[in-house]
């Protein structure tokens, strides 16, 4: 319980939500998860009460000593603060990227293809914008939908045009993506395995089908692995054996891999990721990319004048905490997995308790395989839109984000985050359900408020 809060009971009362979310202009159907997290923060203020927060994908693990220490000993050698970082990383960091990528992928790389991000959001933020400039005809992107909201939102800064294909029908979405890319005007395909918002996983067979697409289309993929290796059904933390997580790295030349430290290292504070470009890709020479940044060459556009003219590279201190769990893994001396595997266990028991309780699961399945238990899922209530649904939780002390702002076109569907929700927290996630279960029967007509998103307190 945060100091100074109590327990109330729900539903909560009706003004002070309501004041809050209109005074926040929230509409539940597009608002975004920092919109959302800056309204229940309020509401939990103004009632001195604690929410069970799902909206907020956050790690929910303190990080280990491996980085933090990294990063101290760094400080401590005289000349690391006096001096900018190399803009295309630090030889360490590097060397011990392109060893994970060996380890954990069985794909080698050169360690100049592995370039240090301020987190994988600038990582994709540039692999956008410079597939996006390599040719004047391809000027669009095509999003995985549900997608990462942000990635999107990179796009619109950008100026460029989008495509989209939904992952709902796991039958149908890489022939909809393949009728996409032979029109020829796609410059990049950006998703995430396993899926923000959904924890759809992303077979091998499918990374195959894709990259065969991105080679006969010449389309960059760019596949963002912000929960690498998070899939608790099967082992992939021992380097150098086998099974290894699926990746379209291994079927394209074409292709971005994005690998963050925020959420398999909980390391989300110091911002650093590491962005691995195919060593074909770096050595491509794009014409149409000396108008917008001076350069022909996909590496160059991308690190010396993208990263440099961004954030000039990445701070010396985060990049030696990234080096230091790598160099852990590499060893097998850090088992990260097993490090962010509560996760799965906090699902397992959300999900329980949701399905006791008459809401079911959305995307549920990985190609008749059930979804794996991870970091997000989605769930959706019989007579209620996603939206609705998300206003509706509010007052019985729950937050969430509608799935709609991620582009999916299930609209009943509601995104759940578990990692700020632990053990302690069970048996009052279960009764504020039970009772929001109990208050809205299934059979029974709900109207919307006069806001548009809420379904009223019974």
């Amino acid at each position: 319980m945060a100091k100074g809060s109590k327990e109330l009971d729900v539903p909560f009362r009706r003004d002070v939500v309501d004041t809050v979310i209109q005074d926040h202009r929230i509409d539940f159907e597009r608002a975004s998860i920092r919109q959302m997290v800056a309204a229940v923060s309020e509401i939990e203020k103004r009632l001195s009460c604690r929410y069970l927060r799902m909206e907020f994908g956050i790690p929910g693990f303190d990080p280990i000593p491996i980085g933090p220490e990294s990063e101290i000993g760094a400080l401590r050698r005289s000349k690391v603060p006096g001096m900018y970082a190399p803009i295309a990383g630090l030889p360490i960091l590097k060397e011990e990227g392109a060893k994970f990528f060996k380890n954990f992928l069985d794909i080698d790389i050169p360690a100049d293809c592995v370039i240090p991000t301020t987190g994988s959001m600038q990582g994709g933020f540039l692999a956008q914008a410079v597939a996006g400039r390599c040719d004047p005809k391809r000027d669009r992107i095509l999003y995985i939908d549900p997608c990462f909201s942000v990635h999107r939102m990179q796009r619109r800064f950008l100026g460029l045009k989008e495509a989209s294909v939904d992952l709902y029908d796991r039958t149908q979405w890489l022939d909809r993506a393949e009728a996409i890319c032979a029109k020829g005007d796609v410059a990049a395909v950006i998703y995430s395995t396993p899926n923000n918002p959904t924890w759809v996983i992303l077979t091998e067979n499918e990374l195959q089908r894709l990259g065969e697409i991105c080679t006969k289309y010449d389309v960059i993929a760019i596949e963002d692995q912000a929960y690498f290796g998070m899939d608790m059904r099967k082992d992939y933390s021992v380097p150098r054996q086998p099974p290894y997580p699926p990746t379209v790295a291994r079927h394209t030349p074409n292709y971005v891999f994005l690998l963050s430290g925020s959420k398999i290292f909980s390391y989300a504070g110091q911002r650093v990721a590491l962005a691995y470009l195919s060593p074909s890709l770096v050595k491509r020479e794009f014409p149409g990319l000396e108008t917008w940044f001076g350069e022909t060459r996909f590496f160059d556009a991308y690190v010396m004048s993208g990263l440099y003219c961004t954030t000039t590279g990445v701070a010396h201190t985060p990049q030696y905490g990234l080096a230091g769990f790598l160099a852990k893994a590499n060893k097998g001396e850090f088992n990260f997995i097993q490090n962010v595997s509560e996760y799965s266990e906090r699902a397992k028991v959300l999900k329980s308790i949701f399905l006791s309780n008459g809401f079911h699961l959305v995307y549920a399945e990985d190609v008749g395989e059930p979804l794996a238990d991870g970091f997000f899922f989605t769930f959706a209530y019989p007579g209620m839109t996603g939206a609705e649904l998300v206003g509706g939780l509010l007052y019985y002390g729950i937050s969430a984000t509608a799935l709609t702002i991620a582009c999916s076109s299930r609209k009943e569907a509601v995104r759940a985050c578990v990692s700020l929700i632990g053990k302690e927290d069970y048996k009052l996630f279960e009764s504020r359900i039970k009772k929001f279960a109990k208050d809205h029967p299934m059979d029974v007509t709900r109207e919307s408020s006069a806001h548009g998103n809420v379904i009223p307190a019974p």
